[in-house]
């Protein structure tokens, strides 16, 4: 039921907006229409930038009667005066009678809009083609746009008269199909096809039969004439445009308004001879290029109701590359030179080589290349189908040279005619205190563009003994001493806050060192500091065993200065040792977990701390404990290099399934520990040690090469093969006297064999029986058994050919 009332609701919705859209408005009744349509009708009117009176002039050339004009103008001063002036209507009244603002303004958009396409690459590489394109220029049709005194008065066109001053008149005239319209008291007049300005005077000269004092010497009546609504006009554009098609205008709007709505020129379209055709003839000719590049406003020409734009095909185009200020396709008149084409590419930009222009031309047979030179731009005439290009200046300088180091002010500077070294250091305010003066270079570049070193001692240049003509390029390095020698550093390393290598500073002490590394922490040693101190190069001169020298000290923890020690003065490459108290071992913490009483981490708090010991630590065993299946794990510590060859067996295993763990199984017998405290099996603990003690498990999980791996519950007594037999037997594949057993500790039993006799190990609760599995293996094809068969025969005709020989 509710989809049959649906679909009756927009039958009736769609008959209502069909009935409004065919309203013949010269029989509306205006008394008839509600407050909410009124209301939308002053919407209607605000929205499309118009006032009353032209909305009024609009209804009246719409077939609307005078008098129900009238009463429409009563009732939009009465509606607005009950809302308080505003102007914001209810859309939701819009349906009331079945009738909208179309009756007023039309069931469609007054004027037209833009028409959408894609321009392609190349065309958006026109020039102009922006002009027509681009949201930012105003050239979209608007209602609003002033009427010039050129513009053409035509049908529906309205004039407003006021009449001021010694006697005072209104009048509202609208253009008639004759194209005249009447005054009252003078009767008609001829307006139509006569422009503004002409309309204007010919209008004052009528009201003068009426108002002698509006030409008299001294006036004291005057009169103001101005258009108020313009009647819309209708303009086809065709020819090589984007969207060709006919245009609904505001009656001023201009050339440029239709060719924006229809795009503009499209690729082979002309921007330099636009035709205006009237009445069949060509009443104007449009060159955009005089408004891009000149800024002409005349060129954009104001149309008349069924005007024609008439784009042709263009004559001739050439393609402009490279170095300009503007490039793309640009259209040249005929006889127009390259100069006049520089003009519309805006000229060449500031990283242009200017003194030769490439140009690339069709001869009709196959393509030259022409060098055109400055002198010749204003005489070379330019053909359909050239091309041009301005190439780059040489990214080098005539006149630069780099001075670099330890200078006051190092950079780019000019070199001047004959400029020396010294003239150059000068200009850098000259050396700063730590220039290298024994030696400096220049890098130059030959004149076959080769490199070369010059060498020269610093010294004598600033001091005048020599100097060096300096050449275009060359780049000019003073060393500073820091720069020659290996940087100084002195390092400390253990017991300290931050441990760790610093520059090095003349007069730095032992002291120094270890306040700057924050001072010692809590395990160093105070009285067993080493220094140790590379040969000199005198004495790494001399063969011998010392590689360095090694200094002891005792420095206080409070880093006093009186004390002799810390007053050591350290040299560069000096290397400082803070050793640990021998009773500063860092505490270690183990974790028990499982079935204990208190299960959680203990701190190490001796170094032979036992397995024994941490259970009487945790309170002893529950109930349910189960001491044969406890496991001790322990973190492994690699040096560097294991860490390394580690991260490259992972590599290595990318995407495989083996997992390197980082910790190890130590199997351990908890009962013989707890039976035996400080025995064999009640093994020293070490920090991160983790203790594991699993409560009974009742199951046995057999696997590998079997018919059917799975757990089943375990039975007292029974030994591996009663295991296998219920999974179902060997697989065709298993090695059986490879067979292991993997107990809840983490240690494993293996099978051992004797002759024909083969012992399997003791199965207890929890363990795993691994059967192992021999590789599978591709059978052999069948040219190998061809191969292997034609060895055998070979073998048996060697053996028989010897055995007759014998």
């Amino acid at each position: 039921m509710r989809i049959f009332w649906l679909f009756s609701f927009m039958l009736f919705l769609c008959f209502s907006l069909a009935t409004a859209q065919n309203i013949n408005p010269a029989a509306v009744d205006v008394s008839a229409l509600s407050e909410g349509q009124i209301m939308q009708l002053i919407t209607e009117m605000q929205k499309r930038g118009m006032n009353e009176d032209q909305a009024l002039a609009l209804a009246r050339a719409r077939g609307v009667s005078e008098e129900q004009i009238t009463l429409l103008r009563q009732r939009i001063e009465s509606v607005l005066a009950d809302q308080g002036g505003s102007r914001s209507a209810s859309s939701d009244l819009e349906l009331e009678s079945g009738l909208s603002s179309d009756f007023l303004f039309g069931g469609d958009e007054l004027f037209s809009t833009k028409s959408f396409f894609i321009p392609s690459a190349e065309e958006e590489r026109l020039f102009g083609f922006s002009l027509f394109n681009s949201e930012n220029l105003s050239f979209q049709p608007n209602a609003n746009y002033p009427v010039t005194e050129a513009y053409v008065i035509g049908v529906g066109d309205e004039f407003r008269v006021d009449v001021y001053g010694a006697s005072q008149q209104s009048y509202v005239m609208i253009v008639d199909k004759n194209g005249q319209i009447r005054i009252p008291n003078v009767g008609p007049v001829g307006v139509g096809g006569r422009t503004y300005g002409t309309a204007k005077e010919l209008i004052r000269e009528k009201l003068s039969l009426i108002y002698r004092d509006l030409v008299s010497s001294a006036p004291e009546t005057f009169a103001n004439i101005q258009l108020g609504a313009v009647q819309p006009i209708s303009v086809s554009v065709i020819g090589e445009v984007f969207a060709p098609g006919t245009f609904n205008l505001p009656g001023a709007a201009t050339a440029f308004n239709a060719l924006f709505l229809s795009g503009g020129p499209n690729i082979k379209g002309s921007f330099r001879d636009i035709r205006v055709m009237r009445n069949g003839k060509v009443v104007h000719r449009l060159d955009v290029y005089d408004y891009l590049v000149n800024g002409n406003g005349a060129v954009d020409v104001p149309l008349q109701n069924g005007d024609v734009l008439m784009v042709p095909t263009y004559k001739q185009r050439v393609r402009v590359g490279g170095e300009f200020i503007r490039s793309g396709i640009f259209e040249t008149a005929s006889g127009e030179t390259l100069d006049k084409l520089i003009e519309y590419a805006g000229g060449f930009n500031e990283q242009a080589y200017r003194n030769r222009v490439e140009l690339y031309r069709n001869t009709g047979r196959e393509r030259m290349v022409k060098d055109v030179f400055p002198e010749d731009f204003s005489k070379l005439v330019l053909q359909n189908g050239d091309s041009i290009f301005v190439g780059e200046i040489l990214d080098r300088f005539v006149n630069r040279v780099t001075l670099n180091g330890a200078v006051f002010r190092p950079g780019t500077y000019e070199l001047g005619e004959g400029m020396m070294l010294s003239d150059l250091l000068e200009k850098a305010d000259g050396l700063r205190e730590d220039a290298f003066v024994e030696r400096g270079l220049i890098m130059r570049r030959n004149d076959d563009l080769s490199l070369s070193n010059v060498s020269f001692r610093v010294g004598d240049v600033v001091s005048g003994q020599d100097d060096i003509v300096l050449k275009r390029e060359d780049v000019v390095q003073i060393f500073s001493i820091d720069e020659l020698r290996e940087e100084r550093s002195v390092s400390v390393k253990g017991e300290v806050q931050r441990p760790g290598s610093m520059g090095f500073r003349e007069g730095m002490t032992l002291g120094d060192l270890i306040t700057l590394s924050g001072g010692f922490n809590e395990l160093a040693s105070e009285s067993y500091i080493e220094v140790t101190r590379r040969l000199s190069y005198e004495e790494a001169e001399e063969p011998g065993s010392h590689t360095a020298h090694l200094f002891q000290f005792n420095i206080p923890r409070s880093l006093a200065l009186s004390s002799k020690d810390a007053a050591f003065e350290l040299q560069a490459f000096d290397e400082v040792f803070v050793r640990r108290a021998p009773g500063g071992i860092k505490e270690g913490t183990v974790r028990i977990s499982g079935e204990v009483n208190y299960s959680g981490d203990y701190a190490l708090v001796k170094k032979n701390e036992r397995l024994s010991d941490l259970i009487t630590r945790s309170g002893g065993f529950t109930a349910e404990a189960y001491l044969d299946g406890a496991m001790l794990t322990r973190p492994i510590r690699l040096t560097a290099k294991e860490n390394r060859l580690r991260e490259f067996a992972r590599a290595q295993n990318e995407g495989g399934d083996t997992e390197l763990m980082d910790f190890e199984v130590v199997g351990v017998d908890l009962k013989r520990a707890m039976n035996d405290p400080g025995g064999r099996d009640d093994i020293f603990l070490r920090d991160g040690d983790e203790l594991v003690i699993p409560r009974r498990n009742q199951t046995i999980q057999v696997g590998g090469g079997v018919l059917n791996p799975l757990s089943m519950p375990y039975v007292e007594g029974r030994g591996v093969k009663y295991y296998v037999k219920n999974s179902g037997g060997f697989a065709l594949r298993s090695k059986r006297n490879r067979t292991y057993v993997i107990y809840p500790n983490g240690s494993a039993g293996a099978t051992s064999n004797f002759l024909f006799f083969r012992s399997y190990p003791k199965v207890t609760p929890g363990s795993e029986i691994v059967v192992p599995q021999k590789p599978d293996r591709d059978p052999l094809p069948v040219t190998a058994w061809i191969a292997i068969g034609s060895g055998i025969s070979t073998i048996a005709l060697t053996l028989a050919t010897l055995i007759n020989s014998l």
